[in-house]
């Protein structure tokens, strides 16, 4: 594969953006389509200037019926630019739910639990120029704030394992040329042209945009504006749970007026970690109800959502895990949902939470000044159907409880 100077401008590119987080095991997540396919060989290029160890792979979701050509597409590819090719196949679609939606989970899946075999320190994925504006015409659709019309992350964890998109900068049409110059052809997704699909609608309405002179690069340069906004906003919102949040027994306690006294973004962005720390969504949470669970703070009513259950006092408010969301939860092990629990433990016990009317069989459970709500969601031990301890709910010696969560910035006030 020669490289000409122009080939080298989009080589140090990407290595630029590699650069950033010091990575010298890298994964790439190769479908067959332009863009991966350009990944692919720009990074074959670094590895073959010693800078890094690349390693691909392709998800075979088989749904389509090319989906095993392409892989094998893919694989003689690898073969030939020296970069070790897997395969990993999804076989766990049983025709209820969201397909796209599972597919995606699986994907993210697979790729990780591969990456962490092969001990690599991100994983690279092709998303371009093309994605952001495509992206950002999406959610205006939807009447999205700054988080839903900010760029995408360019590097997040997700399964444990790092991802990183390095491309955001580059187009799809320099990265295609890019592949033609060096004589690597790839493989069209046939849903590229169905208008069924909303993207393929958006990228549509992009080149009536372009005619109209409002380009595909400003409107990722908006979305990059958007995501330092976001950025902002978030350290802002940090800064507050520093020094407004504290952290009790797995709720997290708010003080009210300081709360009410922000404006409606930095509300919105402050409920969304408290309710995505205490109980983590694959979906960041929509407008709407977030809007009305400021409305029962404010008006000090008791509101259910997202398996939270946040209650409020005069000065404060909290949220904690909903009893509902975890009521059917059982594990044979000392993790349960939020919590490790030590102790004792046997084969044949349980963790379920602690529920009515266990609760109020407890002797001195108000001796905790623990909330009832809080303990009635909280981890308890059973074998069979005797509890055996409570630890939040009835403190004992011999079991305890940890809280199994990322850093909260409650937890760094003085």
């Amino acid at each position: 594969m020669q490289l000409t100077g122009d080939h080298q401008t989009l080589v140090r590119a990407l290595a630029g953006e590699l650069s950033k987080y010091a990575v010298k095991r890298v994964g790439v997540a190769v479908s067959g389509g332009s863009d991966s396919m350009a990944l692919l060989c720009l990074l074959s290029a670094l590895q073959k200037q010693g800078d890094l160890v690349v390693e691909a792979i392709t998800v075979n979701h088989g749904l389509r019926p090319e989906a095993a050509d392409e892989a094998k597409f893919v694989y003689e590819n690898c073969e030939r630019l020296g970069v070790p090719h897997a395969i990993a196949e999804w076989t766990g679609w049983n025709g209820a739910g969201n397909l796209q939606g599972a597919a995606r989970l699986a994907r993210y899946r697979l790729i990780a639990e591969w990456a962490e075999r092969r001990q690599l320190d991100t994983v690279c994925l092709g998303h371009t120029q093309d994605d952001v504006a495509e992206t950002l015409l999406m959610r205006l659709k939807r009447e999205s704030g700054v988080d839903g019309l900010a760029r995408m992350d360019e590097r997040f964890l997700r399964n444990d394992v790092w991802f990183q998109r390095p491309m955001m900068e580059l187009s799809r049409v320099e990265l295609r040329r890019f592949l033609k110059d060096i004589r690597v052809d790839w493989k069209e997704d046939p849903s590229n042209k169905n208008e069924a699909f909303e993207r393929v609608r958006m990228r549509r309405l992009l080149g009536a945009l372009e005619e109209a002179g409002l380009s595909q690069g400003a409107l990722a340069a908006v979305a990059k504006n958007l995501s330092d906004a976001k950025e902002a906003l978030g350290r802002a919102a940090y800064v507050f749970c520093v020094k407004y949040a504290k952290i009790e027994h797995g709720d997290l306690v708010i003080n009210r007026a300081a709360f009410l006294n922000e404006g409606a973004e930095l509300r919105r962005r402050i409920l969304t970690m408290a309710l995505d720390w205490v109980s983590p969504s694959e979906y960041p949470m929509r407008r709407a109800p977030l809007e009305e669970l400021y409305l029962a703070i404010k008006e000090k009513r008791t509101f259910a959502l997202n398996g939270c259950l946040s209650f409020v006092k005069e000065d404060s408010f909290r949220i904690g895990r909903e009893y509902s969301a975890v009521r059917e939860r059982v594990e044979h092990s000392p993790r349960w949902d939020r919590w490790v629990i030590s102790g004792p433990w046997q084969m044949g016990m349980q963790l379920r939470a602690l529920g009515e009317p266990s609760l109020s069989g407890l002797k001195n459970w108000r001796e905790t000044a623990v909330p009832r709500q809080t303990l009635m969601a909280s981890p308890a031990v059973w074998y069979h159907d005797e509890l055996i301890a409570a630890p939040l709910a009835e403190p004992h010696d011999d079991w305890g409880l940890t809280l199994q969560r990322p850093k909260f910035p409650a937890e760094g006030a003085s």
